[in-house]
Order: C-alpha cells, then structure tokens, then sequence
C-alpha cells in the first residue's frame, strides 16, 4: 500500500513539475535511457563506457530531470531576469563573435606574429571568444549553472554504437557475435526515447599457443625467447585489445632495455591463427617483427647501441647577466656545464644511471629523469639522444628552480560559528654551497576556536605558534651500503629543529624539538619515512588554579593524567609507510593506507635509573620521561557507483593502540588518542567522546590508549556553478570510540578500560549530512551531525536519536542532556 502510494505521489509531482514547464524547446527526441540485455560474460558497466551518449541525470528512483527542466526554463525570457530568450541571444553571441575575429584581423595586420604587441591583442581576443563560444554552445550562465544540457537521440549514434559494440567483442576475443538495437518511447514523455541493445556474444575461444616467434633479427628473437615468461599472453585466457597492447609494449620496452633505442611497437605485430578453431577450440597468437604489414623504413631498429658520450648541461642563465659565468668539469665520464649556478658533481654523479660504453637502457633514461626531479634544485630535465654520427650521445638538459622561495598560504576553521583564522609561510634556500641540499624554515600563526576545560558554554581562541627549520639533503646520510640501497628511490634525510607554542585558557605549553629523519619513496604511491631521532622538551606553563585542583583530584583518585602535564622529555623512534592510488590529489577511486609505528624512551631502558644524568641535572629531577610504543593503522577505500562520475562511496578504518610502561604508566599528552570532531566522529565536539562508556558532564578532552574509528560517506554531485565548481554532498554515518588499558588512568572514570565482552556496546554512532563546495583548488565543507548511539548513557538508554532527552544523564553543566545538531566547519574532504 505505501509503495502505491509512493509510486501515484511521483507520478502526480512529474505531472505538475513538468505541466508547469515553459514552452518546449526541444527540437529533437530526448535520450531517456539507455541499457544492454543478453551480455553474459562482459558487464554491463564497460558495455555503457563504450556510449559516449549519456541521458540527462535524474532525480533518484523519479522519471524527474530537474538539470532538464531549468535548462529549459531558464533559456525563456524571465524577467526581469532576463528580457531575451537563449535562441534570441544565441544569434546576437554568434554576431559578437563573428565581429570579434573581423575586428582582430584588421588590429593584428601587419604586426609581427612574434611580437609582443601581437601576443597581447591575441590573447584578449582568445578570451572573449571562449566566453563567446561557450555561451553559444552551452546557454546563458543561468542554464549552465542550474540546468543541464539536453541529451538528443539520434538513429546515426544507436548504429556508431552497435559497431563500437562489436568492435569491442571482436577485440576480447568473440566469435560469432551480434549486436541490434531497438528503441522505445517512454511513459512520463513521448519525446523522449529508450534504447536498448541487444548483444549475442557468441562463442569465444582460449588461447592454446603464445610462443610463436616470426622475427628476422637472430638476437632479437633469442632476447624473446629468453623472456617469454613475462608475456602478457596466457595460454588458456582470452585474447583481449588490453592484452595485445600490453604484449607489444612488453616488447618494446624489453628490446629498448637491451640497446634498442630506435625499435618501436609500431615494429610489431600480433596476429590470430583461428583456421582450426572448430577442431582445437582454441587460437593461437603468433608475433612478427617487423610488421608486414608496416615494415620499418629505417633498419637501424635492429641496432643495439651503446652510450657513446654523456654531458650535463645546467643552464642558470638568465637576461640580466650579461655576461654568464661557464664551468666545464669532467667527473667519472660525464662532462659537466654549468651557467651561472654550480651543482656538486659528486651528487649528480650518484643520480645519474646514464653512463658511457653501457648499453642504451629506457629504465635507466627513467630512473635519471625520476632521481634529478628529485632533487627539488629543477624546473624540468629534458633528455636527448643523438644517432647521427652512427653513435648513441646523450645531452641531459636542466633548468634550476630559483635559489629562494617564499610561499604564503592563509585558512581557518569554524567552531560554533567563531572563525580560527591561521597564516603559514615557507621560505627554502635552494642549493646551499653547490650540495643540491636545502634549507627550509617554516613559520605557522593561528587561533583555534575551542571550549574551556570548564566554562564549555565560552568559546575561546586559542593561540597556535609554531617555528621550524630544516636542512634537507638528497641523500641518505648513513653507511654507504644502505644508501647506495635506497638511492633510486628519490631518498632524502632531513635534520631539524623548532619550538611550538600553544595557549589555551587553562595553561600554555612550549614545545622545544630536534629530529633526524630519512625519507625515501620506492614508487609514486609508496612512501617511506623513519626517524631514528625525535627528541621533544615540553614545559607546561600558565596553569590556572581550577585545573591544577582537577589534575589533583584525579591524582586523589590514584589517576596520574596530571604527570602528561609536568615538564617533559620525550624520545622516539619511529617508521611510518604510505601507500596512496593517487600521490597527486584526493583519491576519487582506490585506496589509502598508512602504518605508524612508534618507540618512546627506547634509550632510556640502558640507564639504570630509567633517566638521563645530564637531562635531568640540567632541568631537575621533577622533569618527566616516558616510555611507550605506539601504532596506528589507517586505512580508506574510495569507490564509484556504477561507474558514474558523480556519485562515489568512500569508507575508513583507524585504529590505534599505545602501551605505556614506563614510571606512572602514562603517555605523553600528544601520544594519546582522541576522537570526535570534523575529521572524527562529527556529532561530538572535538576530542571529547569517550574513554569508552565513561560518563563526563563536562566537554574536556578525553584522551585514550586504544583507538577505533569508522566513518562511510555517500558522495553525489547536486549541482554545478561559475563553470567548472561544484556543490557536492553527502550523507555520513561516524563510528568508533577510545579506551584506555586497565589500570592507567582509569580511576574515577567507569567503563573507561577496554574490555572485550562490552567494548563493542560502547561504540558510539553518529550520522549526518554534508555541502562540500568544490572549487577544484580547495574544497569548503559543511557537516550537521547528530548523535545515533551515545555509550556514556546507561546500558539499554544509549539509543539518543528523537528520543525525550530528559530521560537521559546530562552532558552539560547547564543545560541537562543536548543532542543539537552538530555543525562542523573543515577544509578539504574528512578523509
């Protein structure tokens, strides 16, 4: 009976949306759908990928194409927004445009194409006329922004299709297939047209021979059949166009691995015996190089060359100098030329993989290119092979990056509608004394808006300064047999040092830190970093009475969180991997996952008094060391939805646990783990959920030892704007809590220690939805949450969702038990 009445209340809602649409302005059948029937082996989702025709977006589960109907709306005359309709401005646009390029001829004649004047004129015309020509093409700026573009049918594209359909069956391998089309007239709208595709994919056969060689070259065909395991060609599979592509750059990229620097795919070809299908159900591939159908007009594609001769070339030349300063220096058989700027040639040497009398390889002409980008001292490296003298010469030709650069970036985040505001600045010194090293100092200055320990109903801005320099080398300073080891995985070891300030009402804390880092990345999605040095003097200062006696009752209560708060030496040693599917931007489909592991105070266990004598005579006996080990996994996968670009599911696991064993077992502060917030749980404020099902009236920070967070987002596009920016949004459900190990500070807190026969009944849940304006270059978030599960209330009243809150134990000092909605403010997406 519901679903009846849903279905007639859709039926009646299109009725009136497009009863009350102005005039058609369709010339032609719309393309309602489009789908496939009787594809059995290949899913339908490459099948749709093939049709570069797609219907107008609808709303979910509705016949309703509102992008449709404000395109159409929106093209009439609406005034007072507008006194002209899109047809009627189309032909003033198209007269604009053809007066444009009549009126850049007569400007531009006679003046040198080269010229500076000319450049100038031509690139104001370039502008307008892509203003012009777009508002021809796609509509006024009303129509681009809310409405969308009307999908025509037309008969000639349904039969491009049927053939790109059996092109594809024909490339994975089908036999005996056919593909038709037949088309419909929708329900809602006689205009518009489904089209449905008949596919019989027929028969397919497996692969039953791969090694069948017709090459000419004898060394050629050896270096083949020395390799043929690696072929891409399985017998037993079906031979698909991906196959045969990848088969012959397999090829390619062997051969110009072995000296073949003029060889070419294009030299190959893979052709199909299917004569005796019928009687061996089965194909056999068989490769001919050169390819009979395209012989190669050069024959030096059979020539194995060896690198001849290598130069170096840094060209710092600039217009200033009129006179440039030229260094040639010959290191281990490369000429080096430097202009203006001098590099160590030491250095160049152990990235260049080049060298002369080896034999041309693509792999070290790669790893050369990778290795100098590297280096961060580079605007591009151009790498050039000379044949002419019958010898393979290799110029590589750089350009260096400005010796200082000073970059600015400004922000913020929003708490209860009161802004933080931060300003962070970068200046590098590039190249100092001619090592391709660096020197980096960082300055950040900010606010965050944040409650009281106390008073939660103020919000406060809390002072953020930070201070931090670093000496980058291009290189891993250690023994040479590891850094030989890592050296072709762009390896850096960074030395550092700075001091971080924080004052919040209740006290202030500084921060005083030297480390040693090594970094080094294997691949573009994998990422190493290992500090074997991280050594941390905190002093906490400015504490006010009210918070010392808090610290003091949990210390009455035999909780020693107070001590994360005296003044503190930590160390640490750590190693952390990364692995992204895309290093150069948010992920839209693939995955994420970082492993953290920590060991702190590892030191201080070959001193007997747990201490260092020197530190501690030199700021007391009352400073604080820790000792703890520490690791977090997080992990995050991104997934489209049936392929569309405008909609995609994206979930992450994080989970973390930190043992600490040293005096007072306790962790220092940032070690902890914390969780609500924008980029947490985003229906509790900042850091306040948990320790497990412990009950808290007060918003404090609620630190933790065991770590477990989920959150899942459903991500569609809503609408587009300005052109190329997006309003996006999402519907989210949060996870996850934090606990601490028994015994280590869990006094005076119940149920905050992590047991496993109630932990999973003290998860907490929240959900929400989310606008995320997408301006290509950064995103503005917006996230209302409200709480689903709440584990500080009593088990069996922890379900809060639209339920009388004053049956509930209050979480505020005024105001009982709240559930508001839960506004979050965030740059970038959560996760």
């Amino acid at each position: 009976m519901k679903r009846a009445l849903l279905n007639i209340s859709l039926f009646a809602l299109t009725l009136l949306v497009f009863g009350c649409s102005p005039k058609s302005i369709f010339t032609e059948p719309l393309l309602s759908s489009q789908t496939f029937k009787g594809n059995k082996t290949l899913p339908k989702e490459r099948l749709e990928a093939l049709l570069p025709q797609k219907p107008n977006k609808r709303l979910p589960y509705t016949p309703i194409t509102t992008g449709l109907y404000f395109y159409q709306l929106f093209s009439a005359k609406l005034p007072p927004f507008s006194y002209k309709s899109y047809a009627e401005k189309k032909i003033i646009w198209q007269k604009e445009l053809t007066k444009l390029n009549d009126d850049f001829d007569q400007r531009v004649k006679g003046l040198d194409i080269n010229s500076e004047e000319y450049l100038k004129i031509a690139k104001k015309k370039e502008t307008k006329a892509q203003k012009l020509t777009r508002k021809i093409n796609e509509g006024n700026w009303a129509m681009r922004t809310f409405g969308e573009a009307p999908s025509y049918f037309y008969e000639a594209d349904a039969i491009k299709n049927v053939e790109k359909v059996k092109t594809y069956l024909k490339n994975h391998g089908f036999f005996n297939y056919s593909v038709s089309y037949k088309k419909d007239s929708t329900i809602f709208n006689r205009r518009g047209i489904d089209v449905t595709y008949l596919v019989d994919e027929g028969t397919f056969y497996p692969l039953k021979q791969v090694d069948s060689l017709v090459v000419q070259d004898r060394t050629i065909r050896e270096i083949l059949r020395a390799n043929q395991h690696e072929s891409r060609l399985k017998v037993g599979e079906r031979l698909t166009l991906e196959d045969y592509n990848d088969e012959k750059v397999r090829i390619e990229n062997l051969l110009k691995n072995n000296g073949y620097y003029n060889f070419s795919k294009d030299f190959i070809s893979i052709r199909v015996n299917d004569l005796d299908t019928a009687i061996t159900k089965g194909i056999a591939a068989i490769t001919y190089i050169p390819n009979p159908s395209r012989p190669p007009q050069n024959p030096n594609y059979r020539k194995a060359y060896p690198i001849n001769k290598v130069t170096f070339i840094s060209d710092g030349s600039s217009p200033t100098i009129t006179t440039p300063k030229v260094d040639t220096i010959y290191n281990r058989n490369i000429q080096y030329i430097f202009v203006n700027k001098r590099f160590s040639t030491k250095l160049l040497d152990s990235k260049i993989d080049i060298r002369p009398n080896q034999l041309y390889k693509l792999n070290n002409r790669l790893q050369t290119e990778k290795n100098l980008y590297g280096l961060d001292q580079f605007q591009f490296t151009r790498i050039n092979f000379d044949t002419t003298r019958g010898l393979l010469d290799a110029t590589i030709y750089t350009r260096p990056l400005d010796k200082y650069q000073f970059t600015a970036e400004t922000g913020g985040s929003v708490f209860r509608l009161v802004f933080g505001p931060f300003f962070n600045t970068i200046f590098k010194v590039r190249n100092i004394q001619g090592s391709a090293s660096s020197l980096e100092t960082n300055l950040r200055f900010g606010f965050e808006a944040q409650t009281g320990f106390f008073d939660t109903d103020v919000v406060s801005r809390n002072l953020e300064l930070g201070l931090n320099t670093s000496l980058i080398v291009p290189k891993i300073l250690a023994p040479n047999f590891l850094a030989q080891k890592l050296n072709s995985f762009t390896p850096q070891t960074r030395l550092g040092v700075g001091a971080e300030f924080t004052a919040r009402q209740e006290y202030s804390r500084l921060n005083f830190k030297i480390n040693g880092t090594y970094v080094w990345r294997p691949s573009p999605k994998k990422f190493w970093q290992v500090s074997l040095v991280d050594l941390n003097l905190i002093f906490t200062n400015n504490q006010t009475k009210a918070f010392l006696d808090y610290l003091d009752t949990l210390k009455a209560q035999g909780n020693n969180l107070g001590q994360s708060f005296n003044r503190s030496f930590v160390s640490t040693i750590s190693a952390s991997y990364t692995y992204t599917d895309d290093p150069y931007g948010q992920i839209k489909k693939g995955n994420y996952l970082r492993l953290l592991m920590e060991s702190g105070g590892t030191t201080l266990n070959f001193f007997p008094s747990g201490k260092i004598g020197f530190i501690s005579s030199m700021f007391g006996d009352s400073l604080q060391f820790f000792k703890f080990v520490r690791f977090n996994a997080d992990y995050r996968r991104y997934l489209s939805i049936g392929g569309s670009k405008n909609a995609s599911f994206a979930y992450k696991i994080n989970t973390g646990i930190a043992y600490a064993y040293g005096e007072g077992r306790n962790l220092p502060y940032e070690k902890n783990f914390f969780v609500g917030g924008p980029s947490s749980i985003r229906a509790w404020r900042p850091r306040t959920l948990g320790p497990g099902s412990a009950y808290s009236f007060r918003n404090l920070d609620q630190p933790g030892s065991i770590l477990l967070e989920t959150s899942a987002e459903y991500r569609f596009k809503i609408i587009r704007f300005l052109g190329d920016y997006n309003i996006n949004g999402a519907f989210f459900v949060d996870a996850g809590n934090v606990w601490r190990f028994q015994g280590q500070n869990t006094e005076g807190l119940t149920g905050s220690d992590f047991q496993f026969d109630r932990f999973y009944k003290e998860i907490a849940v929240g959900t929400g939805f989310g606008v995320r304006v997408d301006l290509s270059f950064f995103v503005l978030r917006l996230d209302w949450a409200v709480k689903v599960i709440d584990p500080s209330q009593e088990e069996g009243n922890r379900w809060v969702l639209f339920r009388d809150k004053s049956n509930f134990r209050a979480n505020t000092l005024s105001d009982g038990y709240s559930n508001s909605l839960a506004l979050n403010f965030g740059i970038g997406y959560p996760f």
